[in-house]
């Protein structure tokens, strides 16, 4: 604060209002450090006025969006203003003046110039420095005296309104910044341990540890099993360790007053990926088609770290889970806004640069292609091969995409196949939800039959 105070003093800073159409342009004007100004149809112009105040001092500009109520930050003006030379700079940035010497002239050229940002609230949404806390600031336009609040764009304020305007900006984002770290702060406070600390340990190692830990203060484990990448053997050496188990809390303690947590994941930042679900929640997620559930009554036998008989048994009618509600959570996962939709986004907007996906691009549609080989697979009506043997045309496919760069017409291609031979098959696909809640609803009493005992 006292050094903004200094530098304005010391150098007998001059201030003008800019008055801004809306949020959009305020956020281009931040974003490439660029603003205009328009010729009046009588002088004197802003450009001259602007040009002249530069020359001989700096000068600081004050946004203000139109019908906000408020102040938006301010900038220092770092070059004298000049006629576009490219034509890009975008005419809706500037709101029209209306001051004594007649409306901004329609067919004036803009004259634009640098601007170096001191404050702004960009990062705190669409806050400002409201307008009651100035209503008591007065500036003149040499005929009238009125509230700064009621300001013209380009009018110009005397030094020490100016100046008093520029400190309640600064004060104003002191405070947001002091509070969002408080905010930040309490959250870190009241955020609970997670369930599993990250080690060192080997993969085999902190499998035995967390299964172990989740059988002591949960329930027994009747599945444990990896996520991710290994579950479809599609890993890399930069691949993540995720896990996903299943466990079932004691009958009593789901009939009590303090029921266990129905989900647990690991905090953000750990090593170890974790999702541990109640064997109830795990049910709710089988009846909506949750296909990283289903995909879990499909794995390999060797592929599985823990699976207890009661399991198995719900296994045994996995081809009933191949059904409508799987094959849209397929679909919605890989056609959502994280999707194709995002890809193709990309694909159009690069499309005349000729130039190949990039990295991020070919991740994710390495994700789309794996969802929408096994929705190809559910419509076919075959088992679900959620493991990619090496030898496998799937597994070839998808690793040369997450590999590489891949042309953008070859993108499409690859997607537009699988959607041709998932729609040819989409309407033959089981509607079997209540059969599937019969089935869910008898295993799912029977295991807490089993275990009731008071």
């Amino acid at each position: 604060m006292d050094k903004i105070k200094t530098e304005f003093q010391e150098n007998k800073a001059k201030y003008f209002v800019a008055k801004v159409n809306n949020v959009a342009a305020l956020i281009k004007c931040i974003t490439d450090q660029q603003w205009a100004c328009k010729n009046r149809q009588n002088p004197p112009h802003p450009v001259d006025i602007l040009a002249e105040a530069f020359s001989s001092s700096k000068v600081y500009i004050i946004y203000s969006v139109i019908n906000n109520h408020g102040w938006h930050g301010f900038a220092e003006m770092t070059s004298t203003p000049a006629p576009q030379k490219d034509g890009t700079f975008s005419t809706d940035l500037s709101e029209k003046d209306a001051t004594k010497s007649g409306p901004e002239s329609g067919n004036s050229p803009w004259h634009y110039f640098s601007v170096k940002w001191h404050v702004n609230f960009t990062d705190f949404g669409e806050q400002c420095l409201t307008s009651k806390l100035t209503e008591a600031l007065i500036c003149s336009d040499g005929e009238h005296t009125m509230s700064v609040n009621k300001c013209r764009n380009w009018q110009e304020l005397d030094t020490q309104t100016g100046e008093k305007i520029c400190h309640l900006i600064s004060d104003f984002r002191e405070e947001l910044v002091e509070k969002q770290s408080k905010k930040e702060n309490k959250k870190m406070e009241q955020a609970p341990q997670p369930f599993y600390e990250d080690t060192t340990e080997s993969i085999v190692e902190t499998w035995n540890r967390i299964v172990s830990k989740v059988e002591v203060e949960l329930g027994r484990v009747i599945l444990a099993c990896p996520f991710g990448s290994q579950r479809y053997n599609l890993q890399t050496a930069n691949s993540d360790t995720d896990m996903f188990i299943v466990y079932q809390a004691k009958t009593s303690d789901m009939l009590g007053f303090h029921p266990p947590k129905q989900t647990i994941k690991n905090s953000e930042g750990q090593l170890c990926d974790y999702t541990i679900h109640e064997v109830h929640r795990y049910c709710e997620l089988l009846l909506a088609g949750d296909a990283r559930c289903v995909e879990t009554l499909f794995l390999d036998n060797h592929f599985l770290i823990r699976a207890l008989p009661v399991w198995r048994q719900l296994a045994d009618g996995k081809q009933l889970f191949l059904n409508k509600a799987c094959l849209d959570k397929y679909l919605r996962d890989a056609h959502g806004s994280k999707g194709t939709k995002l890809l193709l986004s990309w694909c159009a907007e690069h499309e005349k640069d000729n130039c190949p996906l990039s990295p991020k691009m070919c991740k994710l549609l390495y994700i789309i292609v794996r969802l929408l080989q096994n929705a190809r697979e559910l419509v076919a009506g075959h088992t679900l091969q959620v493991y990619r043997r090496d030898d496998s045309q799937e597994r070839r496919e998808l690793m040369a995409i997450r590999a590489g760069s891949l042309p953008i017409q070859q993108a499409r291609d690859i997607v537009n196949k699988y959607v041709g031979l998932i729609d040819a098959g989409h309407d033959c696909v089981a509607d079997n939800r209540e059969e599937v809640e019969r089935y869910l609803t008898h295993w799912l009493l029977t295991l807490r039959h089993a275990d009731f005992n008071l």
